[in-house]
């Protein structure tokens, strides 16, 4: 019964992303297989098996995608970006900190609490910091940092399809990668092998995103020393949208039993200024900048690296950069934000200890 459920769901999510896309909806097959997998828990069953590696799937062919986008030229292009990736991220988490104090006011947390539900695009480190810190109110914190995924996958994409005209045209485009399809070989099998090794190693030491991360670093690898670069068929990320569409409906639904209006009212506050601050920091940033404003706002917007990269997709922008600074941002937060919250929330403890 279980997997007729599921099967069920799977062409309904099929179903509803097709009209969509046949309607010309941006981001047709993330949006669709959500409004189907809300619609099956609403009319049908909460109680139905979707298996976590079905998800975790569709992430891992994201993780192609961006990987495959990793030239060499790519690599030395980022390279040479890095001050702006630096102060990008720089100043998106300080927006990000700053924001939070609202947040507080707006919902009468804890500083704890307005603290790890503020920094962006670092779910599961400010999760660990919270079940340590008894003064954060972990189910505040999680539903926060979920809500700002989902806010960020609704609003971002019709933001950023206003700009696709201002996109600036690669200069790749003349010679497109050849398709996956095209010039498969025995030997491409070692990028998966290297795939399921470096997320197994991502996994062991707790690392975030290792189904994300796994393949990109693989398929980065093999650009490097092979030469010989690839992009994915369109329909493998269309079938990877379902997949994690599906997931991050479930995810919708479930939360939506767990709030309440003063909730939904601050965060929404919170992360509609977390956006509009976005915006404003990407237009005068770009005034300093060759890069063209989408790519540049979808490289600043919070959120998680996954969804963006769809929306990046879509938009036709360049997911080579808009890549390199996520991955830079994750790589910041968690080697040096999430060790200044840690070491800050352990010193208010400290002081509240004395008094």
């Amino acid at each position: 019964m279980k997997i007729i459920r599921l099967i069920i769901l799977l062409l309904s999510a099929l179903g509803i992303s097709s009209i969509l896309n046949a309607a010309g909806m941006v981001l047709p097959w993330l949006f669709g297989s959500m409004a189907a997998t809300f619609l099956f828990i609403r009319f049908v069953t909460d109680d139905f098996y979707f298996p976590k590696w079905m998800g975790n799937l569709g992430v891992f062919v994201i993780g192609f995608e961006i990987g495959s986008t990793f030239t060499m030229d790519a690599m030395q292009e980022m390279i040479g970006d890095i001050w702006n990736i630096f102060f990008i991220s720089l100043l998106i988490i300080s927006l990000s900190l700053g924001l939070s104090r609202i947040f507080m006011k707006l919902t009468g947390c804890t500083p704890e609490t307005a603290l790890l539900s503020s920094v962006p695009g670092a779910l599961s480190q400010m999760l660990i910091l919270a079940e340590e810190d008894k003064k954060a109110d972990l189910m505040l914190v999680t539903i926060t940092q979920m809500s700002r995924i989902i806010l960020v996958v609704i609003l971002v994409p019709f933001i950023a399809s206003l700009f696709a005209s201002d996109q600036a045209v690669s200069s790749e485009a003349d010679e497109p990668a050849p398709l996956l399809s095209e010039v498969l070989e025995p030997s491409m099998l070692l990028i998966v092998a290297g795939a399921f090794i470096l997320m197994y190693i991502f996994k062991l030491v707790r690392f975030p995103v290792p189904f994300l991360l796994g393949p990109i670093i693989s398929v980065l690898i093999w650009n490097i020393m092979t030469g010989h670069h690839f992009s994915l068929n369109i329909e493998f990320m269309n079938v990877a949208q379902i997949l994690f569409g599906i997931r991050i409906g479930r995810q919708i639904t479930s939360l939506l039993y767990q709030l309440n209006s003063r909730m939904i009212v601050s965060m929404l506050i919170q992360n509609i200024l977390l956006i509009g601050g976005t915006l404003v920091i990407t237009g005068i940033y770009q005034m300093f900048t060759v890069h063209s404003f989408n790519n540049l706002f979808l490289s600043a917007a919070p959120g998680g690296i996954g969804q963006l990269i769809i929306v990046a997709v879509e938009m036709g922008a360049d997911i080579a950069m808009i890549s390199s600074y996520h991955i830079f941002r994750i790589f910041f937060i968690i080697l040096i934000v999430t060790p200044l919250v840690s070491w800050y929330l352990r010193y208010r403890r400290r002081r509240q200890d004395r008094t």
